[in-house]
């Protein structure tokens, strides 16, 4: 009875960490998806760019989510710059 209690304790320990997993991930990818989907919106408040210097960096910012991430951090009067200067650096 004891051993069976003991497997029943491990499976649930088991079981919790499989769930906080799970949750640690969809929430991650949830909000990668989000700032996808908001990414162009973003990139179409920045003043002083044509719609076509608007799509390079959106793919690029869409590979590196580091980069993506950056991009919502900045605030308004830098995201000009910030777009310029990942123009100049795509090839």
């Amino acid at each position: 009875m004891s051993s069976l209690k003991e497997s029943a304790e491990i499976i649930g320990v088991e079981i919790r960490e499989a769930t906080n997993t799970f949750n640690r991930v969809f929430g991650i990818e949830s909000n990668r998806e989000e700032l996808r989907n908001n990414l162009f919106v973003e990139m179409n408040k920045v003043v002083g760019l044509t719609t076509r210097e608007c799509d390079k960096p959106v793919c690029k910012l869409e590979q590196n989510e580091e980069l993506m991430v950056i991009f919502f951090k900045v605030d308004e009067e830098r995201k000009f710059g910030c777009v310029r200067t990942m123009l100049e650096n795509i090839a």
